[in-house]
């Protein structure tokens, strides 16, 4: 694990962390002695306990499902857009990463999107699942990139003001505890003039399998009434024959 990891994490608090290799036990800690452990090069804030509603549900489910989602992801893309790049480049070719670029994705998953973007930038990935993050770690490790994990809610990001160039979040966003709350928390880590983009399932999608247990949440919001009026250059749109939205709009 990079030691300079430091740089861009707080708590919640604002307290600084510090990083420990105790014994090739590696974790941060703040000033008063609380420790945030690295499971697998994987740095871990929240703990299964202090997640509730949705964000707990989908925690164990994903951890439940991590080993086969790639399969599943890549076999429903083959059936409706002849390949998973075709599916999943009608949303990453919004977002224009550039060489050098700081990006993190929220819900990063098994990092299925990191393979088809610029390999040159900076990336970063957070999500409440620790099965699906080791299954991203495998994967970035096969495509020899580098990557800084992090096991947090979207809601609570353990993150400093202003550290992104790139923010963005494929998938999961419907189904967080606050989704408000996570946009105002993406544009907080994101500098000033920096792209966002959030895409997921419509309601159209949600309607048509809620007999399933995986769609019973609540009724799928167009998440342009999450943004705030300061947002620019918003442009919202329904790709993959409307099974999915895409939101991309920059930061003042």
């Amino acid at each position: 694990m990079r030691q300079d990891i430091t740089e861009i994490f707080t708590t919640q608090q604002g307290e600084k962390l510090r990083y420990f290799n105790k014994n090739g036990n590696e974790f941060l800690q703040t000033e008063n002695g609380v420790r945030y452990p690295i499971d697998e090069n994987i740095i871990c804030f929240p703990g299964t306990m202090s997640l509730t509603g949705n964000n707990k549900n989908y925690q164990q489910l994903y951890d439940r499902f991590a080993r086969f989602y790639d399969f599943a992801t890549q076999s429903y893309a083959w059936f409706k857009n002849g390949n998973e790049k075709n599916r999943v480049m009608q949303y990453l070719s919004y977002l224009n990463i550039k060489t050098g670029d700081k990006v993190i994705e929220i819900s990063i998953g098994t990092g299925r999107n990191l393979k088809y973007l610029n390999p040159a930038a900076d990336f970063y990935g957070v999500d409440i699942s620790l099965e699906m993050l080791k299954q991203c770690k495998r994967k970035m490790k096969r495509l020899n990139r580098e990557i800084i994990l992090i096991q947090a809610e979207a809601e609570n990001l353990p993150i400093k003001d202003e550290s992104f160039d790139i923010v963005f979040s494929a998938g999961g966003f419907n189904f967080f505890n606050d989704p408000g709350k996570a946009v105002l928390e993406m544009l907080r880590i994101a500098k000033h003039g920096a792209k966002l983009l959030i895409t997921d399932e419509t309601e159209k999608l949600r309607l048509k399998f809620s007999k399933n247990e995986f769609y019973k949440a609540r009724q799928i919001i167009k998440p342009t009434e999450y943004l705030p009026d300061s947002c620019k250059d918003i442009e919202y749109k329904e790709i993959c024959d409307g099974d999915l939205y895409v939101l991309a709009f920059i930061k003042p």
